[in-house]
């Protein structure tokens, strides 16, 4: 298990105002595959948000892609 808080942090100071609502809407298939109820707000308020191995990559390859810059911790 990954915690996606920082991912989520990292998009939110380096991408446009609604960046978690699309990373969101491109996760859609893979959170509905997973059973996984995930939100803005949920991310938001959260302290840690832990996923899965496979769907935090999923999530980190999508916020890349719409950020566009890699990742940076």
């Amino acid at each position: 298990m990954k915690d996606l808080k920082p991912i989520y942090s990292w998009a939110v100071a380096h991408g446009e105002s609604r960046i978690i609502d699309r990373i969101l809407v491109r996760m859609l298939p893979e959170l509905l595959k997973s059973e996984q109820k995930l939100t803005s707000q949920t991310l938001e308020q959260a302290s840690t948000v832990m996923v899965s191995e496979s769907l935090y990559a999923h999530f980190l390859n999508v916020a890349e892609e719409l950020v566009g810059q890699a990742y940076q911790a």
